[in-house]
């Protein structure tokens, strides 16, 4: 006898076929059984409900929030069972002493007051480990980790001593179990990483066959080069790359057919035998770093020394004119496509739009914007913008590309408490759900079938997790049972901390740890080690 069987349901495997009706059964960790299920210890019935894989996000931020949010509550409540994290560039390790304080800012952000004593990438992973966690995590190593750590702030002359400390804390990194190294070139500290540091890095990448994946330095005007760049290095170090979130956002000066020309660069890297793919997004909104819009002349000098900075009415003027990047809507006066998802310093605003923002300071939006970075001080680049990014149209082009795995570039929260009131977007709280419920159900843009092989098994093959994102005997028994005429988010851009409807059960390596949409309090999520 079995231990559990989930019989009557709507079996879509991950594969991309057609779904069919099938019992499954599950013994301890792993589905042994597909079709005609033997007695089990315990029987579910799944009548009209689809019965999927666990959802694979491929590009996660939950590494943010983990420390704090051990249970992952708002993205299990999704059907979210692993979740890639480690993206553009930001990792919690390798530490050193001078860079340690950094990560623990971060995360003392994000609420978590517990100790910070690991050091090295395969430490941190313990850490993880030990503490238990609901959900699986599988992680990339960030370069900006890698180079702070190296003694590397910011623009300093990259030395050859420099790069065999970033390539020792590398293959440290890889042979403690990450599936590669990511980049987040539009911000700092990953902005300063020169062609010759990253071609080091993309070299002994290859030695341990990892994945590169990159935030590229832009995706507007320098969009081309951009990519390119990216292209170069998979080349380089002979290694598989991963666009991160490749898309063009509304309004900001981009070529002609950007996002299309960009997408035939990947196709023809592809065409060349080079394995280059990408992952995109579910909502027009998204989310920023608040000092990604500010010049390299005043990113250079710090952010101690921006804050001084500011309160020159010269400097102010000067920025007015030289803001013009990443979100070059803002410098275009699209200022109502802005809110501020929160300042500790300032929580007042936090939630607000930049006019409403004004309306309150009684001072135009500019001069909000600079008065919330001032007032974060060294703090300033842990501020976060929800911003009106991209068209319903663009949306549907990268939600049904073949190439294009589904992630969300958020993070997991929770509905209450002190980790709630830093969450001010629905990322943590729908991401998934927008795809089941607007691109499949709503807008047709793509089938129920096509969806989950693109949120389970395409992500799975990607990054090498195996024995998951395919519902089949011998696979680890992440499951997802779901009602997909009801699955629907909750969660708006105006009151953001609401959980789904229409998730029934979720199971983390054969243990329930959602039932009827509550957290079962489960903590069977695993560390998959790129060797495991």
């Amino acid at each position: 006898m079995i231990d559990l069987a989930i019989r009557n349901g709507w079996l879509i495997d991950g594969t991309g076929a057609l779904r069919h009706r099938a019992d499954i059964g599950i013994q301890g960790e792993q589905v042994v059984e597909i079709g005609r299920v033997s007695t089990a210890r315990t029987e579910i019935d799944a009548t009209d409900q689809v019965v999927s894989p666990g959802f694979i996000d491929p590009h996660s931020h939950s590494d943010f929030t983990l420390h704090a949010n051990r249970e992952s509550h708002s993205s299990i409540r999704q059907g979210v069972t692993t979740e890639i994290v480690g993206n553009c560039g930001f990792t919690n390790a390798p530490l050193s002493d001078q860079s340690a304080a950094a990560t623990q800012a971060r995360m003392r952000s994000f609420t978590y007051e517990g100790p910070i004593d690991w050091r090295t990438f395969g430490e941190y992973l313990e850490n993880i480990e030990s503490g238990g966690i609901t959900a699986n995590i599988a992680s990339f190593v960030g370069h900006n980790a890698i180079r702070t750590a190296a003694g590397l702030l910011g623009d300093e002359e990259v030395t050859d001593s420099h790069l065999r400390t970033m390539a020792s804390l590398l293959a440290e990194a890889m042979e403690s179990g990450a599936i590669g190294m990511s980049t987040g070139l539009e911000y700092t500290p990953g902005i300063f990483g020169t062609p010759r540091e990253l071609q080091h890095l993309a070299k002994e990448l290859g030695k341990h066959d990892g994945i590169y994946a990159s935030h590229i330095r832009n995706r507007d005007a320098k969009i081309f080069e951009s990519v390119q760049e990216l292209i170069d290095l998979a080349k380089i170090g002979g290694i598989s790359a991963q666009i991160s979130h490749l898309n063009v956002r509304h309004d900001t000066n981009a070529p002609e057919r950007a996002w299309e020309r960009a997408v035939e660069m990947m196709k023809k890297a592809q065409s060349e035998g080079f394995d280059i793919e990408a992952d995109t997004t579910p909502f027009k909104h998204g989310i920023g770093k608040m000092t990604g819009i500010l010049p390299r002349w005043l990113i250079d000098e710090g952010y101690p020394e921006i804050a001084k900075a500011l309160k020159d009415n010269l400097v102010r003027d000067r920025l007015r004119e030289d803001c013009d990047r990443y979100w070059r809507f803002i410098h275009k006066g699209q200022w109502h496509r802005v809110l501020l998802q929160s300042s500790p310093h300032l929580s007042e605003y936090n939630g607000l739009s930049f006019p409403e923002i004004a309306k309150l300071h009684k001072k135009d939006e500019w001069d909000c914007f600079f008065d919330i970075l001032q007032a974060s001080g060294p703090e300033m680049d842990e501020l976060i913008l929800v911003g009106e990014l991209f068209a319903e149209e663009h949306l549907a082009e990268m939600v049904s590309h073949p190439d294009f795995s589904l992630g969300v570039d958020g993070y997991t929260s929770v509905d209450k408490g002190p980790l709630s009131e830093v969450t001010m977007s629905q990322h943590p709280y729908g991401g998934h759900i927008e795809y089941l419920a607007h691109h499949v159900r709503e807008m047709k843009t793509i089938s129920l079938e096509t969806a989950i092989h693109k949120m389970a098994a395409k992500p799975a093959n990607r990054f090498g997790l195996k024995k998951r994102g395919v519902l089949k005997e011998g696979n680890f028994a992440d499951v997802v049972v779901f009602d997909p005429a009801n699955v629907r988010t909750k969660s708006t851009v105006q009151q953001p901390r609401a959980y789904p409807e229409g998730i029934q059960l979720v199971f983390v390596n054969g243990t329930i740890a959602v039932k009827n949409g509550e957290h079962s309090g489960s903590m069977t999520g695993k560390v998959l080690r790129r060797m495991s």
